[in-house]
């Protein structure tokens, strides 16, 4: 098929400095109207950015550049790399500006305005004032001015005209006192959400610049961006560790608190992995670079963050579209608030009406006017949600965005996969049972004269257990190992039988390492193997893969993988918050599954799945429960995970394929992390609301005193400048401590 018509999608990101609330993203939608090729906008109010998608055949990153900066918008196009991630510079929310200082000078003249008030001097009064609100409106006129030219009415472009009525009205000194209060609240926001910034940019901050590149026996110092995968890094102690390794050499205690949210101190040796922005001990470690810098968990992390915004959660597309509304509607009101009783007055329809002048109508109509700013509203939604994903995230919690983030809240009910989720992931072989008597086609072998031994059916297990990558085969493996040395890995025809086990040849003889069920299904199998089979498969305490040919079973491997310790008191902590049902989901047998589910206090178990029937029972549960979570660590938990409300994948040392399939990702591997998320996401919710109903009780009480004449402009503009700070201040508590149990 012709892609020659297809458009060549690409992603711009800008820089606009006075983007911080949806009054400038309706300039931008504006600006960006006549370019061809522009397909979708997302604002990042909180780090004052937009990103594009265009199509590069139609027009590039300057054409768009151009538009915005034609359209009075100070932007620029910030470069992408593959880079980590840079953290804006923090002294620049707090910095004195020229609109800062002229706002300075209007409130210097207004208080002179003021002592002539008081001395009586009522002409001179009236002038200052009217400086005033020239020298301190002077910044909002022109970008109310820029507003209008493209036919926008937003708050600058309302005060102005606000401002401007109040002089004409005779109401001077309530127009300066408005417009320098109108600049204070900007300043005290932009520093409200300076902190914001600057706390989220922190996590950046984690990834140190320098990492100590060995070359044999020299030792260069590089930017962590310059490292490749498999490259050797070493870390001395008291440093932070520059990038996602394994440790090939040393052993140390490493802090990894600001990427797991563990705060106590973690053993490393070799083998172990170790995450970027970790703190190194009193020992050095010699690491293999396990992924690229950017790739790395911290990368993952600021990148997840600095998307939140982009990625709009369901709350704030409903705000979004409430304020579509709100802001035409009381302009309307505003206008009819000085139109409607002046003609009822004037045509004496009704009396009381006539007895006020008109510009007292006005005066409550402008009064109106700057009450439909729904910035307070708008921007108490980004702030709460990017504060709950850092909070997360420094708490080992990746949330892929604001909706995950708020879909946690809803969640009444939880699916676990056992093995490497409630159970630790490490099985390890306890015992191997040889079955007596030995086929034919083995002894021909020469092997211990005929007679079946231990190490034979460990030798046989991991010899077709090398190819597989589940927790059980590797245990086996090592056992294996461990019994014979290196592990005979000559198998040939190998084969996986999903859901079963897997089969392949060694010297001629093909084997079968799995399920009971595996071998039951053959009608040849001899009858001592199934009275083995029978016997072994109702002892529930353990798991047993069985070893041996079509025909006949050579042995059982038993193994057993422990609870993790944190597992019955999490699903206590669940069962406090109200989550029902909480489920088992496991190809294990029945009988295992039935002890560990009792130990914890599982409410289902539903045991020896297969992973197609894993997925028919989540998308069931879904179903009879449309708020469930689903977690899960393995490439057979993926399906699961994707149809569930909210995916959790769990542990650093999760399958990419449930990790990508994931809502969220669990990187310390605590059960304890599951119930923290929904106590989160609950939290963050109330705040949500918190936030939006204080905005709307505070423009609902202005707008009733202002409709009642009881309300000034500048009684507005507070009302503004407290709504916004109470909000982004109630949004960043979630900047503190963890949620209360």
């Amino acid at each position: 098929m012709s892609t020659a018509n297809q458009p060549s999608w690409r992603d711009g990101t800008f820089s606009i400095p006075d983007m911080d609330c949806p009054d400038e993203m309706v300039l931008v939608e504006r600006a960006l109207r006549g370019v061809d090729g522009v397909d979708e906008l997302a604002a990042d109010y909180l780090r004052r950015r937009l990103r594009v998608r265009y199509d590069g055949d139609q027009t590039d990153g300057e054409a768009i550049c151009r538009a915005l900066v034609g359209a009075g918008l100070n932007a620029t196009q910030v470069e992408t790399t593959s880079e980590l991630p840079i953290v804006d510079a923090p002294a620049s929310e707090l910095s004195i500006d020229n609109r800062a200082r002229l706002t300075i000078a209007g409130i210097a003249l207004l208080v002179v305005a003021g002592i002539c008030v008081a001395l009586g001097w009522s002409g001179a009064a009236n002038v200052l004032a009217i400086a005033a609100t020239v020298v301190a409106g002077g910044p909002v006129a022109r970008a109310g001015w820029r507003a209008v030219r493209l036919r926008v009415l937003d708050m600058n472009a309302l005060m102005t005209i606000a401002a401007v009525g109040g002089i004409a009205t005779g109401e001077s000194l309530e127009s300066a006192t408005a417009m320098c209060l109108f600049g204070v609240s900007l300043w005290l926001e932009r520093y409200s959400l300076g902190r914001t910034r600057r706390a989220v940019g922190t996590l950046a901050a984690l990834a140190p610049q320098v990492a100590h590149l060995k070359r044999g026996d020299a030792i260069e110092d590089v930017h962590p961006n310059e490292l490749a995968v498999g490259d050797t890094v070493l870390v001395r102690p008291g440093e932070r560790i520059p990038i996602d390794g394994v440790v090939t050499a040393g052993a140390s205690s490493v802090n990894e608190a600001p990427i797991t949210g563990e705060s106590v101190p973690v053993d490393k040796d070799v083998g172990d992995r170790t995450f970027a922005g970790s703190l190194n001990g009193e020992g050095s470690l010699t690491l293999s670079v396990a992924a690229l810098a950017a790739q790395s968990t911290l990368a993952g992390i600021q990148r997840l963050v600095d998307d939140a915004n982009a990625d709009r959660s369901p709350t704030s597309r409903f705000i979004d579209r409430f304020a579509s509304w709100y802001t035409p509607i009381v302009i309307v009101l505003a206008v009819l608030a000085a139109v409607v009783p002046t003609a009822l007055g004037y045509f004496d329809i009704v009396p009381y009406f006539a007895q006020r002048p008109f510009v007292v109508w006005v005066h409550r109509a402008l009064v109106l006017l700057v009450i439909a700013c729904p910035c307070a509203l708008v921007i108490a939604t980004p702030v709460t949600i990017v504060c709950g994903l850092y909070h997360a995230a420094r708490r080992g919690l990746l949330i892929k965005g604001g909706e995950h983030l708020e879909a946690a809240a809803t969640i009444r009910g939880v699916a676990f996969d056992k093995t490497g989720t409630l159970t630790r992931g490490a099985p390890e072989v306890v015992d191997v049972i040889v079955v007596d008597g030995a086929p034919d086609n083995f002894a021909n072998r020469g092997d211990s004269g005929g007679v079946v031994t231990t190490d034979d059916v460990l030798r046989i297990a991991g010899a077709l257990e090398h190819h597989s990558e589940h927790p059980l085969a590797q245990a086996i493996g090592r056992a294996a190992d461990a019994a014979n040395g290196e592990c005979d890995a000559s198998a040939e025809d190998f084969e996986a039988l999903r859901g079963f086990g897997v089969r392949g040849t060694i010297d001629g003889v093909t084997y079968l390492v799995g399920r009971a069920s595996m071998f039951l299904e053959n009608e040849n199998l001899d009858a001592s193997s199934r009275e083995h089979l029978r016997r072994l498969e109702e002892d529930g305490r353990r798991t047993c893969v069985f070893v041996g040919m079509a025909q006949h079973v050579l042995g059982a491997i038993l193994l057993e993988d422990g609870l993790r310790p944190e597992a019955a008191s999490a699903i206590a902590a669940l069962r406090d918050l109200g989550v029902s049902p909480i489920v088992m989901l496991t190809g294990d047998r029945q009988e295992v599954a039935d002890r560990l589910g009792a130990e914890v206090g599982i409410d289902d178990v539903r045991a020896g799945l297969l992973p197609e029937e894993k997925l028919e029972a989540a998308k069931q549960l879904a179903r009879s429960h449309e708020a469930l979570a689903m977690v899960g660590d393995g490439v057979n938990d993926a399906p699961a995970l994707a149809v569930a409300r909210l995916g959790i994948a769990f542990g650093g040392e999760a399958s990419a394929t449930a990790i990508e399939s994931a809502d969220v990702v669990v990187v310390a591997p605590s059960l304890s992390r599951v119930p923290e998320l929904i106590r989160l996401g609950r939290r963050c919710r109330r705040l949500l609301w918190q936030n939006i109903t204080v905005a709307l009780a505070i423009k609902a009480a202005v707008l009733a005193l202002a409709v009642s004449g009881l309300a000034t402009m500048w009684m507005a503009v507070a009302a503004d400048v407290g709504a916004s700070l109470l909000v982004i201040s109630n949004g960043m508590r979630l900047l503190g401590t963890s949620p209360p149990e």
